[in-house]
């Protein structure tokens, strides 16, 4: 597929493709959203349990990710390197959708904290390798398919529709069928049943929209799949990805980005319910809020289009970032549940340059890359970006645990003591502020901009013109 071409894929191929983020949305935000207040409230598992559970899970994702994303480069079939994984994934996070709700002891006791840790910390592995499949190459896929800037942007706007799809659906569908999100009134197992209700219909979703994206929106170019033949050994993948400057200035913002994307639906529900002081049984309240910032973000896609045709992705992520910090403070010491919501609405704008600068520089990365070194690497450099990801849930969880520890929240108690609610607030806004900072800082740095780019797009045309010549 030549440039040209990549421009001319025909938008229900795109929207076929965009499917993809419905299923990997629902997946990882119900994940997101639900497993640590699960683990904590109903379960009953101690605060440090958890955060030594997610600990022990980087240790799993620095060997799992880039594992993952070096045999998917060098995967070879007569469907390519990207949907075979993707493929293989699908029925398997389903069933491990369901999984996450089910320990094995509820609600745990001291006898039983061992067993549920246990339970939780195969199921966090489980997850993370069979989610790394399907995400992973869905993303790699992306940047191959999809070569132009143009192609790119236009695909991305559908994309960003269907995040926003799902973000309804990860955010409002839960608090529509658990009625004690919290656990407030001790009910524990008919609060299970719903929780487990929530982990079906996910799996559901996730089934259906995989469906939907490998059946018809997913083709990859056989001259880039052929890069599998001249894939480098592991050591050497390694060793030129962590040697690519631009990639190691990205990885400031996009860690910071997901610390800060992550915190959010983590704690959504303790703090909503304990510092906004929003009814236990509010639940659809607490999904709105939450889901207002991911809409708002997924809405102001065409105003960071506009910036980045003008700027460039860099300065789309700049003013981006900078956008975000304020008002994130301001939501973390709202005072009513009316001023929330208007701060969720600004919160969303810079979480939108956020998401849009973080796709596009990394596409701008791999393709530098497949200029110096010929073969292109998208498996690998995602599966970094994909063990940054697990990597920002277990900062976040280490920092939960300090915080939680030190306001005498070990267990989940509702009656909490006075410096739960401050700890929630710094959790939710001093932190991920001081977290954005450093990321604007990495952002100012990221050195593919301005000529560099326009002479990164003409090169890359030129060996794909070749590449072309050479297998199709």
């Amino acid at each position: 597929m030549n440039e040209s071409e990549s421009q001319k894929i025909p938008l229900g191929k795109r929207i076929a493709f965009a499917f993809g983020e419905v299923g990997d949305n629902v997946a990882y935000q119900t994940f997101s959203f639900l497993i640590f207040t699960f683990y904590f409230t109903v379960v009953g598992l101690p605060v440090l349990w958890i955060s030594a559970g997610f600990i022990l899970w980087s240790v799993w994702n620095s060997f799992n990710d880039p594992t993952i994303g070096y045999l998917s480069d060098r995967t070879k079939t007569r469907w390519g390197r990207r949907i075979p994984w993707m493929a293989g994934a699908t029925i398997p996070l389903a069933i491990v959708m369901i999984l996450l709700f089910t320990p094995p002891v509820v609600p745990s006791t001291s006898r039983s904290d061992l067993v549920n840790f246990l339970y939780f910390f195969l199921i966090l592995l489980l997850f993370d390798t069979v989610y790394t499949s399907f995400n992973l190459n869905y993303n790699a896929i992306f940047s191959e398919m999809y070569v132009t800037m143009e192609a790119r942007s236009s695909t991305g706007k559908v994309r960003i529709s269907f995040v926003m799809i799902a973000l309804i659906f990860a955010f409002l569908l839960p608090t529509l069928i658990i009625e004690d999100i919290t656990n407030l009134d001790g009910n524990t197992s008919y609060t299970l049943s719903q929780y487990q209700l929530t982990g079906i219909i996910a799996a559901i979703i996730v089934v259906v929209s995989y469906f939907i994206i490998l059946k018809w929106g997913v083709k990859e170019p056989k001259y880039i799949s052929k890069d599998a033949e001249t894939a480098m050994s592991f050591k050497n993948t390694i060793k030129y990805t962590f040697k690519n400057k631009s990639f190691l200035w990205f990885l400031f913002p996009a860690l910071g980005t997901w610390i800060v994307i992550g915190i959010l639906p983590i704690l959504a529900p303790l703090f909503m319910v304990h510092a906004l002081d929003i009814a236990a049984e509010d639940t659809e309240l607490i999904g709105i809020i939450l889901a207002v910032e991911f809409i708002v973000a997924a809405l102001s896609t065409p105003l960071w289009e506009k910036i980045r045709v003008k700027k460039g992705a860099r300065m789309a992520g700049l003013i981006g970032i900078m956008a975000w910090i304020i008002p994130i403070i301001f939501f973390a010491f709202s005072v009513s549940v009316e001023m929330a919501f208007i701060v969720q609405i600004f919160n969303g704008i810079g979480l939108g340059g956020a998401l849009y600068f973080y796709d596009q520089c990394i596409a701008e990365i791999i393709d530098e890359d497949e200029i110096t070194h010929g073969t292109r690497r998208s498996g690998i450099y995602y599966a970094v970006l994909n063990f940054l990801i697990r990597m920002s849930a277990i900062i976040n969880f280490f920092i939960i645990g300090i915080v939680f520890t030190f306001a005498d929240w070990y267990n989940y108690t509702p009656a909490h003591p006075e410096t739960v609610v401050l700890g929630l607030q710094i959790l939710m806004g001093i932190y991920p502020a001081i977290v954005l900072v450093v990321s604007w800082i990495g952002m100012y740095y990221y050195p593919i901009k301005g000529e560099r780019l326009m002479e990164n797009r003409k090169r890359l045309r030129e060996l794909h013109e070749e590449k072309q010549k050479r297998y199709e």
